[in-house]
């Protein structure tokens, strides 16, 4: 496939730079087990790439009166606080790929559904802040994920064209924002895999994100 050359690179962050979902996964299925509920991986899938409004109607609605959001919130809010007490861990690879991009003056810059303040909060703890000072969270558009919107107005702030900018991805919610705002999309799998459906868009997939830079160009393949 004959690519652009990319000018301008958009990455999302949790589970793409940050290793949280898992943290918040593993935190969700403690919640459910203290509070007496009976675990439901999909209703997690289904929050994964969303952003807080369209997160808390779908946990609204899966929880099905059987405690209310606040009291969920509290207790699955405490065990993500006191898994990410000292440190945030980041994914293999994205710091590599961030300081090869400033090396080489490709400007980048991060569409998290996270709030921009909660997303900077959690940046500095992973040691990432002065790599990735540019953000856009999800407080910043109307539209959550999987809508364009906030990969709309990530390109606008880079001032490039959607179809000369590479969006890295880990969630089918993020893949399809992306692909919709036509950016060459890149997805590195995490929590939740790509089914056929996802797989029809005809992204890239790619094991890391290392792996996913040399893909369309924007690392050379060593060796």
């Amino acid at each position: 496939m004959h690519l652009p050359s990319p000018q301008a690179v958009v990455f999302d962050m949790d589970g793409l730079l940050l290793d949280t979902e898992r943290v918040y996964f593993e935190g969700f299925r403690t919640a459910l087990a203290a509070l007496g509920l009976p675990q439901d991986d999909d209703l997690f899938r289904r929050l994964v790439g969303t952003n807080r409004v369209l997160g808390r109607r779908l946990l609204t609605e899966g929880l099905s009166g059987r405690v209310t959001l606040e009291e969920f919130d509290a207790v699955w809010d405490d065990e993500i606080a006191k898994r990410l007490a000292d440190s945030i861990p980041v994914k293999p690879g994205a710091r590599a790929v961030a300081e090869h991009l400033r090396e080489r003056g490709i400007p980048y810059i991060i569409a998290t559904s996270t709030q921009t303040e909660k997303a900077h909060l959690h940046l500095d703890r992973a040691g990432l802040s002065a790599l990735f000072q540019d953000v856009v969270g999800g407080d910043q558009v109307s539209a959550s994920k999987p809508a364009p919107d906030i990969y709309l107005y990530a390109t606008a702030r880079l001032g490039h064209d959607p179809a000369t900018c590479v969006a890295f991805e880990d969630s089918p919610n993020g893949v399809r924002a992306a692909h919709a705002a036509g950016l060459i999309t890149v997805q590195v799998p995490d929590i939740v895999a790509p089914d056929a459906e996802l797989r029809a868009l005809g992204h890239y997939i790619a094991s890391d994100i290392i792996a996913g830079a040399r893909e369309v160009g924007l690392m050379v393949n060593q060796g």
